[in-house]
């Protein structure tokens, strides 16, 4: 089964029972190890089933482990001690959360599955030991960390901007990068999206974001098909 094939097929336990196998390999290759070498390991990873709206995590649990994204969407929502939300939105191929890699293993973090889900759960210990042990998966996650720090930039950097209409335009060239599918001249984004977690994302009013996107859809910027968002590139324009 190839990447995009997994994307349309329905979630259901027999995909958890056949597909084990070969969702060990999707990590290996995502952590840039030999399959072979996480064989030793495969009964402490396990594959699991979330369905849509179930809480994988808890921002009161003491994290024991990281999780691989195998197919589907997530909603990660961070909270500081002032009770400010920082939300992530994911797709598939994510490593998540790292930012409790080798240090305290408590987070102020909840993560909710937004769609169906597979994911592999992978004791936080593992990692840390290949991390040690090997130098190609230490390389690849320090990738990774860096990779979710840029995206941070990008989604900071379209908070701070200053009219509404720039927020939800930076956002939603965010939302491409993270969550859309590239196709040539423009990005596509799965239905599961709404004006209402495009505005709790961008935090302005529903009312507001909801006169946004129809204006770039009056601008062709945006439209929906078969409910899933077509984003053209020209939006970076903008």
């Amino acid at each position: 089964m190839t990447i995009n094939q997994s994307r349309n097929t329905t979630i259901d336990n027999s995909l958890i029972t056949n597909r084990s196998e070969q969702c060990l390999e999707r990590l290996a290759a995502f952590i840039n190890i030999p399959a072979v070498a996480l064989q030793p390991y495969k009964n402490e990873c396990i594959v699991r089933q979330y369905n849509k709206g179930q809480v994988i995590y808890y921002s009161s649990d003491e994290l024991t482990h990281v999780y691989y994204l195998i197919d589907g969407y997530i909603l990660r929502e961070h909270f500081n001690m002032n009770g400010d939300v920082y939300r992530l939105l994911n797709k598939d191929d994510q490593l998540f959360p790292m930012h409790n890699l080798f240090q305290d293993k408590t987070t102020n973090e909840m993560c909710t599955a937004i769609t169906d889900c597979i994911m592999i759960a992978i004791p936080i210990e593992l990692i840390e030991y290949l991390c040690r042990n090997n130098d190609k998966v230490f390389i690849r996650i320090y990738q990774l960390l860096c990779d979710n720090q840029r995206q941070q930039i990008e989604y900071h950097m379209a908070l701070s901007s200053k009219s509404a209409k720039a927020r939800v335009t930076k956002l939603l060239i965010y939302l491409c990068h993270m969550i859309g599918y590239d196709n040539d001249e423009f990005y596509e984004i799965k239905s599961f999206l709404t004006i209402q977690m495009i505005s709790d994302l961008a935090s302005i009013s529903r009312e507001t974001t909801g006169h946004i996107i129809q204006e770039l859809k009056e601008h062709n910027i945006l439209l929906k098909h078969h409910k899933n968002w077509i984003i053209s590139k020209q939006i970076s324009e903008l």
